[in-house]
């Protein structure tokens, strides 16, 4: 039997490990690209979403299901239920009698709903920890954008010229007021970097790679109609969750008995269509109204901060008005990372 000491070093070496990979006094260096990897091992949300995504996905298919629970459980095998020559015979019985060779198939429905509605619980699932992936893939994003940002600004604000002896008093005190404020703003992302990794690192760097999102800077006018790329991902949540309400009040049956029940329905309501499933209309609008208000809102900043950057061949700080101007530019660029998050989400070309 292994001692408590045995223990006692095995668990501390994990402890001095995770301090190490903690960095608390040193700056933590990686590329966009290894700060993805290591959120699918120390973001929380992300490891929960990811493990529930893969046990979703390793469950079996319904049909393996539904063979292994109705061997030997009833009269009818499934075979015979999708047999032609079965279903003719069904068929070719009056209508009275049809209720009674069903009767005998009625364990089969019950196993076929069961698996059935266990596989859109698993489905359901799937989708879920999908889309809180996403999230946090989107999140990460949008840190290491506004991290850019950041950054960026500082390092222009220190490589200004300074201002003259006799500059305005306002000038210095709005220059330096600016400074306080962007030294805040990188306090405030460093801690949301630090929650997010759940790590006290002392600091961190970041270095762009070509594995960000897209800008859409040279897209205009793309066609948000495309439903096979647009709000895909959050569109399935709410059919699933529909579909499972369908599948629990309807209770269907199998492809065979599925086929039989039709024809019973055809024949006491001739002409009447079968009812399917519509989103709500409410759902539809608010979905397409995101999408469009989001982009064209991220496009308005994008053009915004462009015009105010083409004004200045580099930046200054010489004026309060030119203080203002690098402010605006600053929040601009903050409002497109935003509204660039939420069409992330919503564009399936991006993952």
């Amino acid at each position: 039997m292994e001692s408590v000491t045995e223990h006692s070093i095995v668990e501390g070496a994990r402890y001095a490990d995770e301090v190490t990979a903690q960095s608390p006094f040193d700056t933590v260096e990686m590329s966009w690209s290894e700060a993805a990897e290591l959120m699918k091992e120390r973001n929380n949300d992300y490891r929960k979403a990811s493990t529930a995504y893969q046990k979703a996905n390793e469950e079996q298919p319904v049909i393996q299901q539904l063979t292994q629970n109705v061997k030997g459980t009833v009269k009818v095998s499934v075979g015979d239920a999708l047999k032609p020559q079965s279903l003719l015979k069904m068929l070719n019985e009056p209508v009275t009698q049809i209720p009674k060779q069903l009767a005998s198939l009625s364990k089969i429905k019950d196993i076929s709903h069961n698996a059935e509605a266990d596989a859109w619980k698993h489905t359901a699932v799937s989708v879920d920890a999908e889309i809180k992936m996403r999230e946090n893939k989107v999140k990460l994003q949008s840190l290491l954008r506004t991290g850019e940002l950041i950054d960026n600004e500082i390092e222009k604000l220190a490589e200004a010229p300074p201002l003259p002896k006799d500059a305005d008093p306002k000038v210095a005190q709005s220059v330096k007021k600016w400074e306080q404020n962007l030294k805040t703003e990188r306090n405030k992302w460093l801690d949301q970097v630090r929650n997010f990794f759940n790590a006290e690192y002392g600091d961190v760097q970041f270095v762009k790679d070509s594995s960000s999102l897209p800008t859409y800077q040279n897209v205009d006018r793309p066609d948000l109609s495309k439903w096979e790329r647009w709000c895909q991902l959050s569109r399935s949540k709410e059919l699933v969750a529909s579909l499972t309400k369908l599948h629990q009040k309807e209770k269907p049956a199998l492809p065979g008995t599925s086929l039989v029940t039709n024809r019973i329905s055809s024949m006491l309501k001739p002409g009447e269509d079968d009812s399917s499933l519509v989103r709500n209309d409410e759902s539809v609008r608010n979905e397409a109204r995101q999408l469009i208000q989001n982009w064209r809102e991220m496009k308005e900043a994008q053009e915004k901060a462009e015009q105010l950057e083409a004004e200045e061949k580099s930046a200054s700080f010489a004026s309060l008005a030119n203080v203002a101007k690098r402010q605006t530019i600053f929040n601009l660029r903050r409002q497109e990372i935003q509204h660039a998050s939420v069409v992330w989400m919503m564009d399936e070309q991006c993952w």
